[in-house]
């Protein structure tokens, strides 16, 4: 855990056209006072939070899970992590810090080359990390420039982060990512590439993995603009005014890193395979759909206080709408619990959740969650709209709005924080923010489905199929039709 103060520590922050020192942008404070939850948290419910190894206690995240039980306690510190700040953050240290975990354990194919030794560095880095519990970030999605395209075939400088320059110390890179989540506020920086979007042989110069801090001279960390309101109050934007989890363009500008913090280099196949292959993408993706748990919740418990705020779950169509939220809530919550009792010990000893129950997650929680903010903003409608500034309440017409406004469900100042809070969640810049994040952050939602078809195991659908299509013919294991193949997708 750092103070906001440590972080004026030469990082290139640029904010609305400006180099700013982090610790003068009131926003940045209080986003950081809600990710050192992670750390606070270690020391007030140690016994969720932390475990011990060798005589050191460290954080859960960096527990490598070797039974279904290591899952679940890494489940609830998930959670109470994401409840700390209402499951806001999708990057606070536990996504990447548990993938740290198993990269120390699987990195052996990485291998090596001249210079250097990839897998190495890859432990050795995951180490230190645990060891210091430091905060690192990651940018991994290219710049949206024309994905039709080769990324090699772009003529821009900045369509990807690539080699420039390789020595006996290390490498030289430009270039750029499009979305960096908690930059400017994070201790490290992970480069990769993203696994959906492969990498072809002309692109080796863009096939790099590495690690580096966020002061390197070389990096520039580009913010876009705040949704917060610094001109109102935390009661009338109490999402937006308690944080922003800072969206950065990152730019690389013949940044050095050392051989020691490099993982891939000038190796398609290996950029292709390092998210996945490292068992990265399977543990963070646990984390990240616990953390969105909570985020539903929320959502879903917000419709049924309006509803009920405002007079309106005595209604049966109502009601019906309601029980589609809690039902998608509870089967949303099945399926983590699935992932976990039907994960499975990799060859390395690591038990790991199953990856088709956590995309069938993936692929259906943003609708969800669109769907809880919809029945809010339907259900709040004008009521919501139309809430007047809080500091009406200390105004000429604080008495007229107490008395027009309290009904025998909620004082005139209860209702009015509650509407505030629902359009915040469902209406404001910060809460589409939150809406688009459920979409994309996990990769392209399409591409996300037709993976999980391709990998899903009908076996005991398709048996039924055959012995019902071959019921004329009992005497014969004859399989009469043929499953439909799955295409690779490209």
């Amino acid at each position: 855990m750092h103070t906001i103060e440590q972080l004026n520590d030469g990082r290139a922050v640029y904010l609305n056209g400006h180099r700013v020192n982090v610790a003068d942008v009131p926003i940045f404070r209080k986003t950081l006072a809600l990710n050192n939850q992670y750390y606070d948290l270690q020391h007030t419910h140690p016994e969720v939070h932390t475990y011990q190894e060798n005589g050191h206690r460290y954080d859960i995240a960096f527990k490598v899970p070797r039974t279904v039980a290591d899952l679940q306690q890494k489940h609830r510190a998930y959670q109470e992590i994401a409840q700390s700040n209402s499951g806001m953050l999708g990057r606070t240290p536990d996504f990447l810090n548990t993938g740290m975990a198993v990269l120390a354990e699987r990195a052996a194919f990485l291998g090596q080359n001249q210079y250097t030794d990839f897998a190495a560095n890859a432990r050795n880095y995951a180490k230190a990390v645990k060891a210091n519990d430091i905060f690192i970030s990651h940018a991994l999605q290219n710049p949206q420039l024309n994905r039709q395209k080769a990324i090699n075939a772009i003529p821009s400088e900045y369509a990807g982060v690539h080699t420039i320059e390789r020595n006996q110390d290390g490498i030289f890179v430009s270039g750029a990512k499009m979305v960096n989540t908690m930059a400017p506020i994070a201790d490290d920086l992970l480069i990769f590439n993203p696994p959906e979007l492969l990498l072809e042989n002309g692109d080796s110069s863009y096939a790099v993995a590495f690690a580096t801090p966020l002061n390197n001279p070389g990096v520039k960390i580009i913010c876009r603009k705040l949704l917060n309101h610094p001109a109102a109050s935390i009661t009338d934007y109490p999402l937006s005014n308690a944080l922003d989890e800072i969206d950065a363009y990152i730019v690389f500008d013949h940044a050095f890193i050392p051989w020691s913090k490099v993982f891939v280099e000038n190796n398609v196949e290996m950029s292709n395979r390092f998210f996945i292959d490292s068992g990265m993408f399977s543990h963070t993706s646990h984390q990240d759909e616990v953390r969105g748990i909570t985020k539903l919740e929320l959502a879903t418990s917000l419709a049924l206080r309006i509803a009920h705020i405002l007079g309106l779950d005595g209604f049966l169509g109502v009601q019906e709408k309601l029980g589609r939220l809690t039902a998608n809530l509870e089967l949303i919550k099945g399926t983590i619990t699935r992932s976990e009792d039907n994960g499975h010990l990799d060859e390395f000893g690591i038990y790991t959740p199953s990856l088709q129950a956590l995309q069938a997650v993936r692929s259906t929680l943003p609708e969800y969650y669109d769907e809880a903010l919809r029945v809010t903003q339907h259900l709040a409608a004008g009521s919501m709209v139309g809430v007047p500034s809080f500091a009406e309440f200390d105004g000429d017409n604080a008495t007229i709005l107490n008395q027009a406004l309290t009904t025998d469900r909620a004082t005139a100042k209860a209702r009015t924080r509650l509407l505030n809070l629902a359009f915040d969640l469902t209406s404001s810049g910060f809460g589409q923010r939150q809406l688009m994040y459920e979409y994309y952050h996990g990769g392209d939602p399409m591409r996300i489905r037709a993976q999980h078809y391709q990998r899903a195991d009908l076996q005991a659908g398709n048996q039924m199929i055959d012995r019902l299509l071959s019921a004329d013919n009992a005497n014969t294991h004859e399989q009469v039709i043929t499953p439909i193949p799955r295409l690779v997708l490209k």
